[in-house]
């Protein structure tokens, strides 16, 4: 059994490594909330996952500032601070200001340094010069700054010194915080933060930069490439180039797949230097292997399973089988584009693409796949060569005459309706289901097919964004339901689990209409008992390809690995919420694509 010690100790190893769903993962697994380091670092590690109204909650539910120390009462100025920035294009200045209060009266009672300079920060954000200065005078006076050791301590002095509009001073103690041992890429990554939010309150904007290269995280690297056979002189140039391209964008983390040629040399790379390897693959791993490695050789398939054991974590876009689609390895691209990118915006880091492609290589998947790329506004770094030499591919399995596609998946359902009163069940269906299905009519141009069984709802969307507006249109207007005439506890309101995966559809000879069906509307169809009566709940496909969409007003956060109903396996989820103050959310009648 993991002693709630050590339990602590790998949260906070997983936190300065960056790795903040790996953190999350293991302090919700401590199955108590007993512990109040625990409890601590489970509000910490959603603050830094963005979960900011979750954090909120829990820090109030468990007492947080009960414990007295300088780190819990300042994590709820520090919540207060996300929230406040999380508002929109500009800060609310209530919340900076009620955040602002809380850090100097946490300094008051600990005289700590570090709610001192997020006061300050705060002070001069919100246009409190003189507050901030003071604040900054007092923790440059701390410690002398050639007697300070320790990241955080001398990161701290450098934010004063910004305060103080010593940018040169700044900069020396954050080359000397640079150099510290403790300098990892989750403590990297708060000073980011930090600096960004001061960048409009500084009139040294070039000085201001030269800060943030510095401790920038290292980048996240999504990575793909040609399939082609050994070539041993080839390889030695395409590898040289790539190692320098790794080096130069200072890459830390990498998300692609495996495949023979461009995949593995690129993967090699960036194990070799000391890069975190994640594998995503479109489909089932034997299918992979058969139709995107072993053709081009034995000593690939070797190459393979070096990089899989090496590599951190491996992840399936789909559990499917290859169907002989291409579109399957294309939406495989996406979701590891999409992962790659949350990770990024995780680390306060920048996403880009390392690319491996022919001359001529218009017109294949890694060609497409740049272009995807390239659409959200992130870099592509593109290694081209002469033409390769293929492999001679396995022919695909036969493909089905009926149509497929991806597709928005939504599955819904009322918690007890199975044992309402036989007398409320009409006003149940005015109440919750016509409202429901006025709800939906606004997306009527878009979802491709709806349905129910009894208070179950099941519908097929054209995109992620559309299925995403929609729930949440479902949970805003369900949550006005009059639970005490349905005669159910206060706050029930439909569960919502949303999908994003290719399925069947064909004419369906029972309803005499097309119907859509496979193993990842099952998939939705597990997620939804899982889910809390009144939430959102997202697979990691969904909130990946949600994440590849221009400026969308949708978070996804992390909810954890959660078992599915009927052996279906264990799944990462995200709960589905709409950003405060967020852009209008899309609407049916701006998406003009019409069901086939």
């Amino acid at each position: 059994m993991i002693t709630p010690d050590k339990r602590a100790a790998a949260v906070r190893k997983a936190l300065a490594r960056g790795d903040l769903l790996g953190a999350y993962d293991a302090v919700v697994r401590r199955g108590d909330t007993e512990d109040q380091e625990l409890n601590y670092l489970e509000v910490l590690t959603l603050a830094r996952l963005g979960d900011t109204q979750r954090g909120l909650r829990l820090y109030d539910d468990y007492r947080l500032a009960e414990m007295g120390d300088v780190d819990s009462l300042s994590l709820k100025a520090r919540l207060l601070k996300d929230l406040a920035f999380a508002a929109g294009a500009q800060p609310d200045p209530d919340l900076l200001l009620e955040a602002c209060s809380l850090y100097v009266a946490t300094y008051r009672r600990t005289r700590s340094s570090y709610p001192a300079i997020n006061a300050a920060t705060l002070a001069k954000i919100s246009g409190r010069p003189r507050l901030a200065a003071s604040l900054a005078r007092a923790v440059v006076r701390e410690t002398a700054a050639d007697r300070r050791s320790g990241y955080f301590s001398l990161a701290t002095l450098a934010e004063a010194l910004v305060v103080l509009g010593d940018i040169d001073g700044a900069l020396e103690a954050l080359n000397r915080a640079m150099e510290q041992r403790d300098a990892e890429v989750g403590a990297r990554s708060t000073t980011v933060l930090q600096l960004q939010r001061l960048i409009a309150a500084q009139s040294d904007a070039a000085g201001m930069q030269r800060l943030l290269d510095l401790i920038q995280p290292p980048r996240v690297a999504m990575f793909c490439g040609n399939i082609f056979v050994a070539d041993a002189e080839l390889e030695a140039t395409l590898a040289a180039r790539i190692r320098d391209h790794i080096a130069q964008e200072r890459v830390g983390f990498a998300y692609g797949a495996l495949a023979a040629g461009a995949d593995i040399l690129i993967a090699e790379q960036l194990l070799a230097a000391g890069a975190e390897l994640h594998v995503v693959l479109p489909f089932n791993e034997a299918d992979f292997l058969e139709q995107s490695v072993a053709p081009a050789g034995e000593d690939w398939v070797r190459r393979y399973e070096a990089c899989r054991t090496a590599a951190t974590t491996l992840t399936f876009a789909s559990n499917m089988a290859y169907m002989g689609e291409h579109e399957q390895f294309a939406y495989g691209s996406k979701v590891t584009m999409g992962m790659a990118q949350v990770r990024a915006r995780q680390l306060h880091a920048e996403p880009i693409q390392l690319v491996i492609v022919e001359d001529r290589g218009a017109g294949t998947l890694s060609a497409s796949d740049v272009v995807t790329w390239r659409a959200t506004g992130a870099r592509s770094v593109v290694v081209t060569t002469p033409t390769l030499i293929r492999p001679a591919m396995p022919p695909p399995p036969p493909k089905s005459t009926v149509e497929r596609g991806a597709y928005g998946i939504m599955f819904t359902d009322y918690p007890g309706f199975s044992k309402l009163d036989e007398r409320v069940l009409p006003l149940f269906w005015e109440e919750v289901m016509v409202r429901a299905a006025r709800t939906l009519e606004d997306y009527g141009d878009v979802i491709r097919q709806g349905n129910t069984w009894g208070d179950a709802i099941f519908a097929i969307f054209q995109d992620a964004p559309t299925a995403a507006a929609a729930a949440l249109d479902l949970c805003e207007r369900l949550a006005q339901v009059d639970c005490k005439a349905l005669g159910v506890r206060e706050g029930t309101a439909m569960r919502i689990a949303l999908h994003y995966g290719a399925t069947y559809y064909g004419y369906d000879p029972v309803t005499k209409r097309t119907n859509y069906y496979g193993n990842q509307v099952a998939l939705a169809a597990r997620i939804e008992p899982v889910t809390p009566s009144g939430s959102v709940y997202v697979t990691e496909p969904f909130a990946a390809v949600l994440e590849m969409e221009h400026d969308h007003p949708f978070d996804c956060n992390y909810v954890g690995k959660i078992e599915l109903p009927k052996g279906y396996g264990t799944y990462p989820l995200y709960r589905l919420t709409r950003r405060a103050k967020a852009v209008e959310k899309p609407r049916a009648g701006r998406t003009r694509r019409r069901a086939g």
